[in-house]
């Protein structure tokens, strides 16, 4: 064949010009290719021309035109591919609480993940990609945390980042766990989340670790002899919490008078208020969420009982519903905004920034981590594979966060977390005891 043949070809030049426009238009273009190749250059049976011309050419059944060409169709398929890949976005799914009575508590933790993916993506993204946010509500319920779960899985997301409650994380945290997608909870401590599989992480404290904390203070530094425990029975973490502080209080040498409990929708407490007062403890830990714990507290003031009470990290926007029956009282939190640092500072100047309040959470810094600590380890695998990103999380040792230096251990938790004590004076809190879990 003369060389001159292929220029003469008008099926070639329409062939190129096919190819070149499905690598241009990338992933919308990616099936019309496979259309064009089977259908096109798979038409090997060739009808012969009467006569040597033009016309065999155009009827693109020429083999040496086949082979000449497939080297350069298989590049430009690789480059279509590539192209298209490159162009999808990488989905994390965020599963906390829009409705339902967790709601309220979880805003700034949403706000948090969505700064952090704002910078993310301001940055360059992760491995030539830009993040993008699906968010799941989890309903407030375990149930509805399993179904999140699922559709996320559905969905095909490659981390999920969530979720909040203890018991929503439980619930979902074997669903995931079964479709190899890594899940990293900012703050849900009970340390049974983590236990339910390698492709579960925490990046906050453990229950064992704030409770003893509280405990020891309480002995220590509080000079408490007795105390009484009041726990929500319908939430895993306030229980386990519970159960924790009371262990170690005991190991210290004090005495729990009381062991008292309240469903999650109660809202009057004046009954357990009164069995309460009878038994006269020094101290009383409260391991309850804001609203439930906050409600106790004002009612307890209300009836002129001067009660020490002592929580844990979910007491966060608690003043929301306690007002200043609060003040006197200690909680153990992960992050205060006042911790002079860095990180923090930027932190708090970017939040200002994007959503014009200040940023005086706790725990929602522990989202914006889970997802930096997510991003980081996918750079490391190379990939957004569940498997190979699970890997690199497991590997990171020394992991600089906005709340401090993350390593995981082999069970997925966090090494070394700092727990902050801190007390309510007019309403704010202020940073009483910095120490490490």
């Amino acid at each position: 064949m003369e060389g001159s043949n292929i220029l003469k070809f008008p099926g070639a030049l329409f062939f190129f010009s096919a190819i070149y426009n499905i690598v241009r238009d990338g992933e919308s273009r990616k099936n019309q290719l496979l259309h064009f190749i089977f259908l096109r250059i798979g038409d090997v049976p060739m009808k012969k021309a009467e006569a040597q011309g033009d016309y065999s050419l155009y009827l693109l059944g020429s083999r040496s035109l086949l082979l000449w060409s497939l080297p350069l169709l298989v590049c430009m398929l690789s480059l279509c591919w590539q192209k298209a890949n490159a162009s999808e976005n990488i989905t994390i799914a965020l599963m906390y609480s829009v409705t339902g009575k967790a709601a309220l508590p979880n805003d700034d933790l949403g706000k948090m993940v969505r700064l952090a993916i704002d910078d993310v993506n301001s940055r360059g993204g992760v491995l030539g990609r830009q993040l993008e946010l699906v968010v799941f509500d989890t309903m407030s319920t375990p149930i509805g945390s399993a179904q999140a779960a699922q559709k996320a899985v559905t969905l095909g997301v490659s981390a999920v980042v969530g979720g909040i409650r203890s018991s929503h994380s439980l619930a979902m945290a074997p669903v995931l766990q079964k479709a190899d997608i890594p899940m990293i909870t900012p703050v849900s401590t009970n340390p049974q989340v983590t236990l339910v599989g390698d492709y579960i992480f925490r990046v906050c404290f453990l229950d064992h670790h704030q409770g003893r904390t509280m405990a020891l203070f309480a002995r220590e530094e509080l000079g408490a002899q007795t105390t009484a425990v009041v726990t929500n029975i319908d939430e895993e973490y306030s229980i386990e919490l519970g159960n924790y502080y009371r262990r170690s209080f005991e190991q210290a040498g004090g005495r729990v008078v009381a062991k008292l409990q309240y469903r999650a929708d109660s809202t009057e407490f004046s009954t357990l208020l009164a069995e309460l007062q009878q038994f006269d403890p020094d101290v009383v830990y409260l391991p309850g969420y804001s609203r439930d714990s906050g409600l106790f507290i004002k009612q307890a003031r209300a009836l002129g009982f001067s009660f020490t009470f002592l929580g844990g990290d979910a007491w966060e926007g608690i003043t929301a519903y306690a007002e200043d029956a609060v003040d006197g009282s200690y909680l153990t939190v992960p992050w205060h905004p006042v911790v002079d640092q860095e990180m923090s500072r930027n932190l708090k100047e970017r939040y200002f920034r994007l959503y014009g309040s200040t940023l005086d959470s706790f725990s929602s810094p522990l989202a914006y981590d889970a997802i930096m600590v997510l991003v980081e380890a996918m750079r490391m695998a190379g990939s957004t594979d569940g498997k190979r990103v699970r890997d690199a999380l497991a590997s990171i040792e020394s992991y600089q966060g906005v709340t401090g230096e993350i390593g995981f251990d082999a069970n997925g938790d966090p090494k070394g977390k700092q727990v902050i004590i801190i007390e309510f004076e007019d309403t704010r809190p202020t940073i009483v005891k910095i120490l490490r879990s």
